[in-house]
């Protein structure tokens, strides 16, 4: 609800600092009959500063502006000791004490708040700065977060490190500092990186990931809709997000009546088709809602730009008894921690199970 009024002049510098996406921006004014053909943010919040905005205007903005920075994105990678008799428990101990070692050294990237919290999970936030362009000067530097976790769920030996990032570039930047820290003082491999990547799967598999974490039932949740798929060629595998395409409404409504009817996708003429022509699925969105609340979110498992697997909250809402309608509603962190931890936990378990399928380990 609006309490005061937002002046011209603070809509416009929330477009110039890209506090709201010039594509989210378009599309909003799109929405109003207003179409514009201006590229950068400077030059839209110049274009937009005349037009007048009524109550409601304002609310979908405000809306905009909340959703991208209180939703969370995850990534997850899987380290394995070099030596193969070290136990899990001495595994995270040695890990512990690296990171404590890279802390005390001046290097590129620095190591904050390492600790261990009640379930015995490494805890720490990696700080780094990163040059950007800026309106006045040429170059400014802005510091960035990623929040980490390194953790024991799996059976084996193996440790997952939890990444909660802002965009592809704080993955790109853990992923040098990982590799960093998996050689010692004497530049010798102190444990291996793995990822959850569509590389290792082959065709039918890169299919079927997506097929099963479809069919998975979740005790709090239940799939309510799948609002977007991404596709790529099978020759564009190490190409940049260019190769990639979104499918067509018509293609998603075939894979929405097969999900509903219990059926697997692998087995519609869609699918099929683009098995034949060579692509595979690149990203899927769910739309799930909570079986005891009005709640429901958007999450994306996507592979696009980067080799490794992401996780990201799109959108939550809550329901206008009303109306009748969702309503953007961010969700507590909490809540989106553990929407994030529970596909992870999935995504990993049919990974395996495709990989094991497959005559390979992760």
């Amino acid at each position: 609800m609006i309490k005061s009024f937002a002046p011209n002049s603070q809509i416009k510098m929330i477009i110039s600092e890209k506090e709201i996406s010039t594509t989210q921006i378009k599309w909003f004014l799109s929405q109003k009959g207003i179409f514009s053909m201006v590229q950068n943010s400077e030059e839209l919040s110049n274009e937009i500063y005349p037009i007048f905005f009524g109550c409601s205007d304002i609310e979908k903005l405000q809306e905009m502006l909340q959703s991208d920075k209180n939703y969370q994105k995850s990534s997850i990678m899987i380290l394995e000791p070099c030596e193969k008799d070290m136990g899990i428990n001495e595994f995270q101990d040695f890990i512990t004490d690296e990171l404590n070692r890279y802390k005390s050294k001046n290097e590129k990237y620095r190591i904050e708040s390492v600790q261990k919290n009640k379930e015995g999970n490494i805890l720490f936030k990696i700080l780094y700065t990163k040059k950007v362009k800026g309106k006045i000067e040429l170059l400014k530097d802005k510091v960035k977060e990623i929040n980490v976790k390194i953790e024991k769920r799996s059976l084996d030996n193996k440790l997952i490190v939890d990444i909660r990032q802002n965009d592809n570039s704080d993955l790109k930047e853990l992923d040098i500092f990982i590799h960093q820290l998996s050689f010692g003082e004497n530049k010798e491999n102190l444990f291996n990186v793995e990822y959850i990547t569509l590389d290792k799967l082959n065709n039918d598999n890169k299919i079927k990931f997506f097929d099963d974490l479809i069919a998975y039932k979740y005790k709090e949740w239940r799939l309510e809709d799948i609002k977007g798929v991404d596709v790529n060629k099978t020759e564009n595998l190490d190409e940049d997000e260019d190769g990639e395409e979104s499918i067509t409404k018509d293609e998603l409504a075939g894979i929405n009546s097969a999900v509903f009817k219990g059926n697997s996708i692998r087995e519609t003429g869609i699918v099929q088709k683009f098995l034949k022509q060579g692509f595979y699925f690149t990203s899927m969105k769910f739309k799930y809602e909570y079986q005891s609340s009005f709640e429901s979110f958007v999450i994306d498992v996507n592979f696009k730009s980067t080799e490794n697997i992401k996780i990201e909250i799109i959108k939550t809402y809550d329901k206008d008894d009303h109306i009748d309608r969702d309503l953007i509603c961010v969700l507590p962190f909490s809540k989106q921690e553990e929407i994030l931890v529970a596909f992870q936990n999935v995504a990993y378990e049919i990974y395996n199970n495709l990989l094991e399928s497959q005559g390979q380990n992760i």
